[in-house]
């Protein structure tokens, strides 16, 4: 039994689909990227929202694949053992096996990338919550053990420490 021609070409106008979302992903990822270094708060809240929104319809996307695939996997009789792409692939002609695998490489090309630049930004918002933590840190212990120099040139340690913020207010 062999797919059908109209199957395979939904099969690829799929992976096309999700290639093009996982792409527009990745460039999103990318304007992320920029804004964490920059510090642009305001840009990367509106990109973070465009972001999800792609994301939830990649989702559905993978969703619509899945169940396509589901589909195929009953018409073929094979169980959920035999259930794989590579095992669908036997059941097209060989150039039509040949696209659908190629837009699969495409596709899990595109997810790899989005990847490495989703573990950059990770890193970076890290580095950057590190850093805010220890400016904080070092702004609220500012003033901390204050030395004060009496006339004699001996050192006296105040015993008042003076803080940025006043925290009995």
């Amino acid at each position: 039994m062999r797919i059908k021609t109209d199957r395979i070409s939904e099969i690829a106008a799929l992976l096309r689909r999700e290639t093009a979302m996982y792409a527009d992903l990745h460039k999103i990822a990318r304007q992320i990227q920029q804004s964490i270094v920059k510090n642009n708060i305001d840009q990367l809240g509106a990109l973070v929202e465009s972001e999800d929104t792609l994301f939830t319809r990649a989702e559905n996307l993978r969703q619509e694949r899945f169940s396509l695939l589901q589909n195929l996997k009953q018409e073929l009789n094979l169980t959920d053992e035999e259930y794989s792409l590579a095992r669908m692939l036997e059941f097209m002609d060989e150039g039509d096996a040949r696209q659908i695998q190629d837009l699969r490489d495409k596709l899990i090309d595109s997810i790899n990338k989005l990847d490495v630049v989703n573990r950059n930004n990770h890193v970076l918002v890290n580095y950057s919550l590190d850093l805010n933590g220890k400016f904080m840190n070092l702004l609220l212990n500012l003033g901390e053990n204050n030395t004060v120099y009496h006339q004699s040139g001996k050192v006296k340690t105040a015993n008042t420490k003076r803080r940025l913020l006043d925290k009995k207010a």
